[in-house]
């Protein structure tokens, strides 16, 4: 792998001037977090804290907060990046396993204490204590040892207690199973893997497909695993820190609230897991994700984006791009071939079950710029017909997470929670009888060329 670790790249980020030095102490309650979120939006860098009150393990965040260091992290260049990432994904390397690994190099057993091994932070005003927002959770399938990861948030709610929202799949499946059969479900918590396999651990996977695959086709090498100490649950071998712990059976606390990516306060009843061992790396890195931040759209567009636009494709050819700039709002580029398209996108949309992020739509042509709110808004205000253009359909599925929906929590049958909502869908694209009444202004091509060229542009 390019970076085996995430100290290695955090080298390479200091070398190419990604990575931004915090050396004033701070506390990991609020102020931590603070410095994250301000230091991110001002200078697009990764950050890295040096000194945190109470400890001596410093805190990186916004890690993959830009294209250009997911890029680096993937060995592509930025604008390769779907393409590497469905490559990874459709070829997929398995992992090996190893005897020993520098995430064992501590190993705390007994009178556990998580929050005087590392220092997780409370991030917003109303949390309702300090959460891991950006390690992963391992476990396997109590049926057929299949094993299955994800980001889910974690809320530290006493010495050696945490509090887990397990709301999709496949650790939402798998708990059902267990908490079915009244066993408690065995899990590993690992926080700063190498950012290949950070990357991997929320993107979207099959049923029964491995994400540690995933990481390794991604790699274009095998992911090192080792073997946890008291649970029979493999983690990277090359990661920071790991939790190593079993849930209640069927037992379920309050957790939050906590400002969650939506950039909203939620609440759930949430399983509970008791943390038995935590095993670290020497002098660790503690990894931190502020939410509502810049990483979070980095993370999620591979899985949001690049997903629905192979969908799509297969469906209306002509879509060129699909881009997702905000929670719950999906624009579609497309090279239309006919006016019906952009009403069959939105049918698509609406009616995909696996799509309750699509609840704003809004479909525009070749020649708009998705990814710049001016351009969008260009193509709203010009070309779309409301009283033809607009169409909004109700009692549609919805992200739980979107505080706007409605109906109490479902649970589908893949064990993921679902609300309802209203979506809507606006067709912004040139009626194609009437394409040289919306002729975009523009220079000739060769001279943009020829200009973006003197101007160290291409």
């Amino acid at each position: 792998m390019k970076f085996p670790d995430l100290r290695s790249f955090l080298k390479a980020l200091e070398e190419r001037d990604e990575l931004l030095r915090v050396p004033q102490e701070l506390s990991p309650r609020y102020e931590a977090a603070s410095a994250i979120r301000m230091s991110a939006r001002r200078s697009g860098k990764a950050v890295l804290l040096e000194h945190i009150s109470g400890y001596r393990v410093p805190v990186v965040g916004n890690l993959l907060g830009s294209n250009r260091r997911l890029a680096l992290s993937l060995g592509v260049k930025e604008e390769d990046i779907a393409d590497a990432y469905l490559k990874g994904r459709n070829n997929p390397v398995k992992p090996r396993i190893v005897d020993s690994a520098p995430v064992q190099e501590t190993v705390l057993k007994g009178n556990i204490d998580i929050l005087k091994a590392m220092p997780v932070l409370t991030h917003s005003q109303k949390d309702a204590g300090p959460y891991l927002t950006c390690a992963f959770v391992v476990a396997k399938d109590p049926e057929t040892g299949v094993r299955g990861l994800g980001i889910h948030r974690i809320q530290i709610k006493g010495k050696d207690r945490v509090d887990i929202f397990l709301g999709s799949p496949p650790l939402s499946d798998f708990l059902a199973r267990a908490d079915a059969a009244g066993s408690p479900m065995e899990i590993a918590i690992v926080s700063g893997p190498d950012p290949v396999t950070y990357f991997a651990s929320p993107q979207a996977a099959p049923p029964g497909v491995d994400k540690y695959d995933i990481a390794g086709g991604l790699a274009g090498a095998p992911l090192e695993l080792v073997r946890c100490k008291s649970v029979d649950v493999e983690v990277p071998a090359h990661a920071e820190f790991v939790l190593e712990g079993r849930t209640i059976p069927r037992r379920r606390e309050e957790e939050g609230p906590f400002g969650e990516s939506t950039g909203y306060y939620l609440t759930y009843n949430n399983p509970v897991a008791v943390i038995e061992v935590i095993t670290h790396r020497r002098d660790p890195v503690y990894h931190a994700l502020a939410p509502f931040g810049p990483e979070e759209p980095v993370l999620q567009a591979p899985r949001m984006q690049t997903d629905t636009l192979v969908w799509l494709q297969g469906i209306v050819p002509p879509v060129r791009q699909v881009h997702s700039p905000a929670l719950g709002v999906v624009y579609v580029q497309i090279d239309k071939k006919s006016d019906d398209e952009p009403a069959a996108i939105i049918r698509e949309l609406f009616a995909r079950p696996a799509a309750p992020y699509a609840k704003l739509i809004v479909v525009v042509d070749a020649d708009v710029d998705i990814t710049d709110p001016g351009e969008i808004a260009w193509a709203l205000g010009s070309r779309v017909r409301p009283d033809r253009d607009i169409t909004i359909k109700g009692d549609l599925p919805g992200l739980i997470i979107d505080p706007s929906t409605t109906g109490s929590e479902e649970v589908t049958e893949r064990s993921q929670l679902r609300t309802r909502t209203a979506k809507v869908g606006i067709d912004a694209t040139k009626p194609l009888a009437e394409l040289d009444k919306f002729e975009k202004i523009d220079q000739p091509a060769e001279v943009n060329e020829k200009v973006a060229r003197m101007l160290g542009l291409l």
